[in-house]
């Protein structure tokens, strides 16, 4: 492996805020989709200009993107190039060294659109523009985490070797989430369409057997929807609120879903700001 195109570009991009006193820092990111999350929370953190990256070449000289292209400049990040990345399952696993120490930010979530599902934030965005919704995406969102809690457990566990990744993975647990719940499934803050997806996961790990350690330090039961892959949740949520929205004049993605401007509240965004402020704040 060529480390040298990679550490040629890490000093190109730490060299560049001394060289344009106007930018703070660079940052890459895993995709320009992610800059909107990420950019809102470096803001809260520390107000300056920061030059995004949504690529840069691997070893090959190649255009690459996602978390490892980033992770492969862990050897070479300061507090004026830095990465922000998904934290996808790493941190359910322990991966060690993913730390503001290291100049690494991460989303604490499955991945930043978990951020724009939170229930209590989600809730109040949607009742704010249909005051008389007979929907609560905290009772629902509350109920579909205490449904995924075990099967996320079994899944990190899963995840840990080839060989039991092939009978529990996450191709499988999404299998488990469908993303069209039925507009009758969405009675009682979605209780029928919750017990449909009870039913499956109870099904889809039934024959699982492992034996599973049943905690994780970073995950309960009322967080574990935020530890579902980040664009499945998204989709959902999407659905169900697209169909609530039916009849209106309000467009659900964009005035609602998308509107996800946080920065505090829940132990996963805390952490992402306090994370940021340590990297932005480093000498």
């Amino acid at each position: 492996m060529d480390m040298n195109r990679i550490e040629d570009q890490a000093r190109y991009y730490q060299n560049l805020p001394l060289r344009d006193r106007r930018l703070k820092a660079v940052v890459h990111l895993e995709d320009a989709e992610d800059e909107l999350f990420w950019d809102y929370q470096l803001q809260k953190a520390s107000p300056a200009t920061y030059h995004f990256l949504a690529y840069s070449k691997n070893d090959r000289g190649n255009e690459a993107r996602g978390c490892e292209q980033c992770l492969r400049y862990r050897p070479f990040l300061t507090n004026r190039f830095f990465i922000c990345i998904d934290s996808d399952l790493r941190q359910l696993k322990g991966e060690e060294g993913l730390s503001p120490d290291n100049f690494i930010a991460q989303t604490y979530a499955y991945s930043w659109e978990n951020h724009f599902c939170e229930s209590e934030y989600l809730q109040a965005r949607l009742v704010k523009l249909l005051p008389n919704v007979e929907f609560d995406f905290r009772i629902f969102l509350q109920g579909l985490s205490k449904i995924v809690y075990e099967p996320l457990l079994y899944l990190v566990h899963y995840s840990q070797s080839s060989e039991l990744n092939q009978q529990w993975n996450i191709t499988k647990f999404n299998a488990c989430l469908p993303l069209q719940p039925k507009r009758d499934e969405l009675a009682n803050n979605g209780r029928a369409y919750l017990e449909r997806v009870a039913k499956l996961f109870r099904e889809a790990i039934a024959n699982l057997q492992q034996n599973v350690p049943m905690k994780n330090e970073h995950l309960d039961e009322t967080n574990a929807y935020l530890h579902i892959q980040g664009h499945q949740l998204y989709k959902l949520v999407l659905n169900i609120g697209t169909l609530l929205c039916r009849g209106t004049k309000v467009a659900y993605k964009t005035d609602i879903l998308d509107k996800a401007l946080h920065t505090e509240g829940y132990v996963e965004i805390d952490n992402v700001q306090s994370d940021l402020v340590k990297i932005t704040s480093a000498k």
